[in-house]
């Protein structure tokens, strides 16, 4: 069979195109190593065939029978609860005591202790506070699949850095597409003079904001769930004329292209609904890994990367915990602003570059030679005269390849690469495990090793007979 490779082709969400109209898909292309190709939809927002399975050759026919199928699987997986609904079960919730507060997890829904016996079998959380059912983030289970919405939330001192940043930026509109920790912080201050909208996969939200601050909504696609009237909502939000500003918070794993694709959607509708000209700019604060910067910059060319390094309360690595990385978190801040606007706290180990202009992390220090502070990683990097530029401190300048390299990158001189080092390194570790196995067990049987012995000097087969039966025996 031949070795599959799934590769981009375009990101444009398929809304007329007869496939699935109440679920835009995205067209992708597969490639074999023999040359050919052939292009398929899937699921723009699930990179998991386990989280949808959708999946259609473009060259076959999309049959009714088939259609009808997943329009009624479509339908199923809706939330159950109309607007009205949920907006009576908040009020009913917000009109008693903490300790009547219920929410179900199994079944996303608010409820009073009043209808509690319906959902013996669920997980519950209670009681809630009037805090809680603002900032809802503060104990939801988040969602963690990493092919899928890979929910992950920032950190206390992150959100306070990115609301100073709308604040420079004297936003009054802000509109979230994902991080609902910035539109909660937004929402419960009033200090800030600030109104924001959310737009997210999430549908658990819709149990806590009401619709003209929540919409649920596909960033891969720019695909508003609830039709016409949450669109009305959007387009309403962003044309009003106080300054907006957008903040977007994907999974990491998403495609950029796709993402790139639907933040100049929302720029353009955001200049048609205000009646600006093509050339003004919305103000976008993008988080997204320091090491996709080629991938973000290749589709947002008028972005720039921060050097602040965001954090989160429920990543492994991307934290200050004791498992976070050791040079800090790997994600940042990209924007389509001027980076001298941005001040980060010293406290948090940022310092003010006069050179550069701008703010970054203390180990990123200035390299007169390349003029600028060069680091991306959050380590101090060091810099190669012969590459005539700032490499990380653990790159080696290889002549054979006339730049600087890891130190296992595969290289002319040594025929074999970083992978068939380790593959090597790892086979002498096994084999001395092996040994010393071994010899533990010849310590503990020695008559395994006088058997062992006489087998090498040609024992006769009765003594390999007796070697068996007393292995058997012991």
């Amino acid at each position: 069979m031949a070795k599959l490779d799934h590769r981009w082709v375009y990101g444009l969400h398929i809304q007329n195109s007869g496939i699935l109209k109440k679920c835009p898909t995205v067209l992708f292309e597969r490639f074999q190593s023999n040359g050919r190709s052939r292009q398929y939809y899937a699921c723009s927002a699930c990179r998991d065939r386990k989280d949808c399975s959708f999946f259609h050759w473009a060259d076959e026919k999309f049959s009714k029978t088939k259609r009808d199928l997943w329009d009624k699987f479509i339908k199923d997986s809706e939330p159950k609860d109309t607007e009205e609904e949920l907006s009576r079960s908040l009020n009913e919730v917000l009109s008693v005591l903490p300790s009547e507060r219920i929410y179900c997890a199994n079944c996303s829904t608010l409820l009073t202790t009043a209808r509690r016996s319906k959902h013996k079998a669920c997980t519950l959380i209670t009681p809630l506070t009037d805090i809680q059912l603002t900032q809802p983030s503060s104990f939801l289970p988040p969602r963690e699949s990493a092919k899928k919405e890979a929910q992950y939330l920032f950190a206390s001192s992150s959100v306070d850095v990115i609301i100073n940043m709308l604040v420079k930026l004297q936003a009054k509109r802000v509109l979230c597409v994902g991080a609902p920790r910035i539109y909660e912080a937004i929402a419960m201050s009033e200090k800030l003079e600030m109104s924001a909208l959310m737009l997210d996969i999430d549908e658990r939200f819709q149990s806590f904001f009401k619709p003209q601050s929540f919409l649920r909504y596909n960033m891969f696609n720019h695909y508003f769930f609830d039709g016409k009237k949450a669109k009305e909502t959007y387009q309403n939000f962003i044309a009003e004329k106080e300054k907006l500003v957008l903040v977007s918070d994907p999974p990491f794993g998403g495609r950029m292209e796709l993402l790139a694709h639907n933040m100049k959607r929302i720029e353009q509708d955001w200049r048609t609904a205000r009646h600006l000209d093509p050339q003004e700019q919305l103000p976008v604060l993008f988080i997204f890994p320091y090491f996709m910067e080629p991938q973000v910059l290749h589709n947002l060319s008028d972005f720039v990367m921060l050097d602040y390094q965001i954090d989160y309360d429920n990543h492994p690595l991307y934290s200050s915990g004791p498992k976070s990385m050791k040079n800090g978190s790997a994600v940042r801040v990209y924007v389509n602003q001027p980076a001298s606007l941005f001040s980060f706290p010293e406290s948090e180990g940022y310092h003010y570059c006069k050179p550069c202009n701008r703010w970054v992390f203390n180990n990123n220090k200035h390299c007169k030679k390349c003029k600028g502070c060069m680091s991306k990683d959050g380590r101090t990097y060091r810099h190669c005269d012969q590459c005539m530029k700032c490499v990380k401190p653990s790159w080696l300048h290889c002549t054979e390849c006339s730049r600087c390299q890891p130190q296992d990158h595969k290289c002319k001189s040594q025929g074999v690469n970083g992978f068939q080092r380790q593959y090597a390194i790892f086979v002498e570790v096994l084999t001395t495990s092996a040994q010393i196995v071994q010899r533990k067990r010849n310590v503990e049987n020695p008559l395994a090793v006088r058997m062992q012995e006489r087998r090498k000097k040609g024992g006769n087969r009765h003594c390999h007979q007796i070697f068996q039966k007393k292995e058997r025996e012991t």
